[in-house]
């Protein structure tokens, strides 16, 4: 009887030692979470230390999830900040134009190609102010997409063709049309060569004209005119960066074309259309220009 008592007496004291423990054990600090650090280490993708170009790397590299246009808008915003994608500097592109002007063509062509330019470049100015940095970089690469484009279209066609800028100067352009003004295709990317320095004085002021006319004109976008072309045009490139003329880079090219020219076969006339691209503010981009020898 004795030894029953003592065991549950024993036993009664048990829960309550139970609870000390437990008591005991919650004031004690809590062990520390190891699992923490590493959580924060996989939302770490990119190094702390990268550069603006190796992020841009990262990101296009692994663009995380989202949609196309998200996934693209952040790889876009990347590049920009890494000072790999910029707006078009189209004030150089004027200034380009004006020398050429001031060196090639009378003063009253100069003032007739003025004419529409001055309307113009105010409400190209007037649309510009209203967009962001990161709008104009998006224009600009649009302009890279339909390059991309017309590398397709132009390898498929046998027709000359070439493309420019609004301010002239030419990204791309076909073999039949390097064949037909007498230049060295890699001369008709990058903006090397302008559409107005291989025509003819009275061609170019047509061309501007005609296309003062219909820019801002969104229910128009081709106009079918002629021209006339120059064959080997020897054009000097201070102006432009690039220090050397147009024609094969070789001396003789130049004698040849001024012969041609007192002959009276330096210049090619054709049938010429040009069909305007414009951006997402309506803004003209990209003219696209067929020419069919005549």
């Amino acid at each position: 009887m004795g030894d029953s008592n003592n065991n549950s007496s024993f036993s009664s004291i048990q829960p309550s030692l139970s609870n000390e423990q437990q008591m005991n054990a919650s004031a004690l600090p809590p062990e520390p979470n190891t699992e923490k650090p590493k959580s924060k280490e996989n939302a770490q993708p990119m190094i702390p230390s990268a550069t603006k170009k190796e992020r841009f790397l990262l990101i296009a590299a692994d663009q995380g999830a989202g949609s196309p246009n998200e996934r693209l808008n952040r790889v876009i915003q990347a590049k920009y900040e890494a000072g790999l994608l910029k707006p078009y500097n189209y004030v150089k592109g004027y200034a380009r134009l004006s020398k050429w002007m001031d060196r090639n063509v009378s003063q009253d062509s100069k003032q007739q190609i003025l004419q529409p330019l001055s309307i113009l470049r105010p409400k190209f100015r007037a649309v510009a102010q209203t967009l962001r940095d990161m709008d104009l970089v998006f224009i600009e690469e649009a302009f890279e997409r339909l390059l991309l484009d017309y590398d397709r279209v132009f390898s498929a066609m046998a027709v000359p063709a070439c493309l420019w800028r609004r301010t002239g100067e030419i990204y791309k352009g076909n073999r039949e049309f390097a064949e037909l003004v007498g230049v060295d295709e890699y001369m008709l990317r990058d903006g090397r060569l302008c559409i107005y320095e291989v025509m003819a004085e009275e061609s170019a002021v047509n061309y501007w004209e005609k296309y003062g006319q219909v820019a801002f004109d969104s229910t128009q976008k081709a106009v079918l005119t002629s021209c006339v072309l120059r064959y080997k045009p020897s054009i000097s490139f201070s102006s432009s960066g690039y220090g050397t003329p147009v024609s094969h880079r070789r001396s003789s090219v130049s004698t040849n074309a001024a012969k041609e020219k007192e002959e009276g076969k330096g210049f090619v006339s054709c049938c010429f259309s040009f069909t305007i691209r414009r951006d997402m503010v309506g803004i003209p981009s990209m003219i696209v220009g067929n020419f069919i020898k005549c």
